[in-house]
């Protein structure tokens, strides 16, 4: 039998390379691929684009995470690195380029507890569990508002002997 490890809020904050790579993760697949707002006001949007009131701006997250000028010439690689500053800290991007968790007034306000539950669950699945990817299938993203794959994600699931 293995012993139960806790893993208090300290412990979790040292799993920078696991926070990192949600991070990396839930940017090149969003849970929501994009997001409408309607014009309350004139404005100009970043691109130089005049916008009135009624006008419908949609932010295609998906697109964007894959843009050179936001995430550099490796935007399409999963790179978790990205999100670890040189001292080993985790790197917080702007809401205006990392839109999994909203801006502004819409702001989810649960984003820390979603990353304290999310690397509870990985934690301790990982310590128990290895997980492969069943080889030979096709992995495509659905298209859909809410972010999915098209025919899901087959991996095989084999207990660990020995837990770390």
């Amino acid at each position: 039998m293995t012993e139960a490890v806790t893993l208090d809020r300290d412990r979790l904050g040292k799993l920078v390379y696991l926070h990192a790579a949600i991070s990396e993760t839930l940017r090149l697949y969003p849970p929501a691929s994009l997001q409408h707002k309607q014009v309350t006001t004139t404005g100009t949007l970043p691109s130089g684009e005049k916008v009135k009131p009624g006008d419908v701006v949609i932010v295609y997250f998906f697109s964007m995470a894959r843009m050179e000028e936001l995430w550099g010439k490796d935007c399409r690689e999963f790179k978790p690195e990205r999100w670890i500053t040189d001292r080993g800290e985790i790197k917080n991007e702007p809401a205006y380029k990392f839109f999994s968790f909203g801006s502004g007034p819409s702001m989810c306000l649960g984003r820390e507890l979603a990353f304290t539950k999310l690397k509870t669950v990985i934690s301790a699945l990982l310590r128990s569990f290895r997980f492969e990817a069943v080889e030979g299938q096709v992995v495509k993203p659905k298209l859909s508002v809410i972010s999915c794959m098209k025919n899901g994600l087959m991996v095989q699931v084999s207990k660990r002997e020995r837990s770390w």
